[in-house]
């Protein structure tokens, strides 16, 4: 992918992706490790989804960072550091599908049904309101740069934003109808999206010399 026509400076827009993963790993980190554990303890599918798709997220910010300080070190988009970043974050979301398609799995197979607490429930508000914006600039930049990676890692910030919106409405569903198997289906759907981004960021062969 190229960097768009009429885009801002490039030291302009890698100065805002660093800005962006950096926040996506400083807030991933606390608020996919509650998901996680809220969502295991609860025994939510939904919101152990959103955990991990955060902390997916983290891995490739994080990864992320180290492309983009690169390039602001040594001005250019060098593409064997941006295919790398691509993979990684690829491999980020080829492990939440693998992982939430066999619990769902699993979960499905042995009735079992899903708990909410009052933390489980805020920290999916919090996911969806942070990630949802977080999500939308980073393919945004994304876009203007030609960065896959950072694409990508929007993806990553967009699952856990769709995620969290699904989990919230999963758990009410199971609380008001009983309908505790809508947990599961959340986190299967979310598996499946997840699989066919992991596809679509997988760094394709590039003709020319390298850059």
């Amino acid at each position: 992918m190229r960097q768009q026509a009429g885009a801002p400076p490039r030291g302009e827009l890698v100065a805002r992706a660093l800005r962006l993963v950096t926040a996506s790993v400083i807030f991933g980190t606390a608020s996919g490790t509650v998901s996680v554990i809220t969502g295991l303890r609860g025994g939510s599918l939904g919101v152990l989804a959103v955990g991990l798709g955060v902390l997916a997220d983290v891995a490739g910010s994080a990864v992320l960072i180290w492309r983009f300080r690169a390039e602001r070190r040594h001005p250019g988009s060098p593409r064997d550091r941006e295919a790398r970043a691509a993979a990684i974050v690829a491999a980020a979301l080829a492990i939440v599908a693998v992982v939430l398609a066999a619990e769902s799995a699993a979960a499905l197979a042995a009735g079992s049904r899903p708990g909410s607490s009052a933390i489980t429930l805020a920290s999916a508000a919090v996911s969806l309101a942070v990630l949802a914006p977080l999500a939308t600039a980073k393919r945004r930049t994304g876009r203007l740069m030609g960065s896959r990676a950072l694409m990508g890692d929007g993806a990553l910030s967009g699952i856990g934003a769709a995620t969290s919106l699904l989990a919230l409405v999963a758990l009410a569903l199971n609380d008001t109808l009983g309908w505790w198997w809508a947990d599961r289906a959340t986190a299967l759907a979310v598996a499946a999206i997840a699989a066919a981004e992991a596809w679509h960021t997988l760094p394709r062969p590039v003709s020319g010399p390298p850059g």
